[in-house]
């Protein structure tokens, strides 16, 4: 399981035959009128499968939620093995 989010959008120069000049404006990556989404991921190394779900907020009801997804979508026979990738970083106690 990991997460991502959120993107930042930054520009950067590019490769031609034209004349070489700095943009008018960079855009700001600090700005985000609209909010961003968090994506909490899963991946099925036996089938190579990728599952997603995508939430506004990043709160632990999220989580659980995502875990209850995953839990529905295998046989109650199949062991899941969940291994956490950024929360490890996260919640260290130094």
């Amino acid at each position: 399981m990991d997460e991502f989010g959120p993107l930042s959008l930054q520009p950067y120069r590019g490769k031609g035959w034209f004349q070489q000049r700095r943009p008018v404006r960079l855009r700001a990556t600090y700005n985000r009128p609209h909010g961003v989404k968090h994506l909490l991921a899963a991946l099925d190394l036996k089938t190579d499968q990728l599952y997603g779900h995508a939430s506004k907020t990043k709160k632990h009801q999220d989580i659980i939620r995502f875990l209850h997804v995953l839990r529905r979508r295998f046989h109650r026979s199949e062991r899941l093995y969940i291994y956490w990738t950024i929360f490890l970083r996260m919640y260290t106690t130094k």
